[in-house]
């Protein structure tokens, strides 16, 4: 006859890992030395090297190694002040300079006509005239507005 242990037809109570024997098994033994011997492998082989031992870690680096390290400089391949060192040139004062005054620009009146000039486009045109493309393809009865010919002649509507 078989306890019961919260769920049906298992021995293993509802909610908890399935595992193998409630001892963990051989396979605890295996992962344990994996992870454990090289571990032991480093600190043996540490303990190895001359003028060190396990009781004082510091000394893993000598201290004639760090003072070498960190007791020079780097020798100088030049004998001359680098540049930034060199005495300051005079600051040159700010002179007056004049303002440009701007100059209006006029605003295209709407309405009224437009010859074609090289390189223009149909939406430069309505965008200088603050016109719809709309409405100066149907005021010029374009049927192809990327067919504008040099010195064309266009109605810009007024609204």
């Amino acid at each position: 006859m078989q306890a019961s242990n919260g769920s049906k037809g298992s021995g293993t109570p509802a909610g908890s890992r399935l595992s193998g024997p409630p001892g963990g098994g051989p396979e605890r033994y295996v992962l344990g030395l994996a992870l454990l011997l090289p571990l032991a492998v480093v600190v043996l082989a540490l303990a190895q090297l001359p003028g060190t031992s396990l009781a004082s870690p510091p000394s893993l680096i000598p201290a004639e190694a760090s003072s070498l390290i960190m007791g020079k400089r780097p020798a100088s391949a030049q004998s001359a002040p680098p540049p930034t060192l060199a005495p300051p040139t005079a600051t040159p004062r700010p002179t007056a300079t004049p303002v440009p005054v701007a100059q209006a620009t006029a605003t295209p009146q709407k309405g009224g006509t437009y010859i074609v000039q090289p390189g223009d486009q149909l939406k430069h045109i309505a965008a200088r005239y603050n016109v719809s493309i709309w409405k100066i393809i149907d005021a010029n009865d374009i049927a192809n507005p990327d067919s504008l010919k040099i010195g064309q002649v266009l109605q810009i509507p007024r609204e």
